[in-house]
């Protein structure tokens, strides 16, 4: 969260520095002049626009851990199992998974047949 509002913080200040360079430098103005507030608040939202667009269309994806094939029993950051089972294509296709509460307190376990989940009693 605090890395998105670093970078939008980045793109908003190159943002108003280049709607103060680049009226001047379209209008051929040889000393700097400031530009008015209604051309500063276009070029500052114009530019914002672009570039954040430029930004996240060519930020890379983040991958997730895929879990191979096979049986595997997987663990949450706590060292709690959280399923246990075939896998296939990184899913779980049978075996049974444990569910905790928000503490991290055990709640209960749900089996997997077919790749479906069901609740134990």
């Amino acid at each position: 969260m605090k890395k998105n509002i670093a970078n939008i913080l980045i793109i908003l200040i190159i943002s108003i520095l280049g709607a103060f360079l680049l009226p001047n430098f379209f209008k051929g103005n040889p000393t700097l002049e400031w530009p008015s507030l209604v051309d500063f608040t276009i070029w500052t939202f114009t530019l914002f626009t672009i570039i954040s667009i430029l930004f996240y269309v060519n930020k890379p994806k983040e991958k997730l851990a895929r879990v191979p094939d096979g049986y595997h029993e997987l663990s949450n950051a706590n060292n709690q199992i959280t399923k246990k089972g075939m896998f296939e294509a990184g899913k779980q296709i049978s075996g049974t998974r444990h569910v905790y509460n928000k503490d991290g307190t055990f709640s209960h376990i749900e089996t997997c047949t077919n790749g479906v989940y069901t609740k134990n009693g």
